[in-house]
């Protein structure tokens, strides 16, 4: 597969789609890796790997490039999920160190 450039937030971006066997990796920063036998997937961002609790289901007439404009709708929500699943664990850790930090400084 190849990047798809794939409408996000009223503009054209280009999302890279691999596939590798039975994985599919969506994205570069951060990555969405979909394990499309078992559904254990996860994000990948910042070194860490976050489990994705979410089922993925690509159908094989999608990965062969068949009904290409439903596989760029399916990878855009996913994808957009993704990314705003990782923003909130940002703004949750941002929040965590500010209250660590608060939390000392009262000691």
């Amino acid at each position: 597969m190849e990047k798809e450039k794939i409408l996000v937030g009223g503009c054209m971006q280009e999302i890279q789609v691999t596939r590798m066997g039975d994985i599919l990796i969506i994205g570069s920063t951060p990555q969405l890796i979909v394990n499309l036998k078992n559904q254990k997937n996860y994000i990948e961002y910042d070194s860490k790997k976050i489990p994705y609790q979410r089922e993925i289901i690509f159908g094989e007439d999608l990965l062969e490039g068949r009904r290409k404009n439903v596989f760029q709708t399916a990878i855009r929500y996913y994808y957009g999920q993704a990314c705003k699943f990782v923003e909130g664990l940002q703004i949750a850790e941002t929040y965590r160190s500010k209250v660590n930090t608060t939390i000392r400084e009262i000691r």
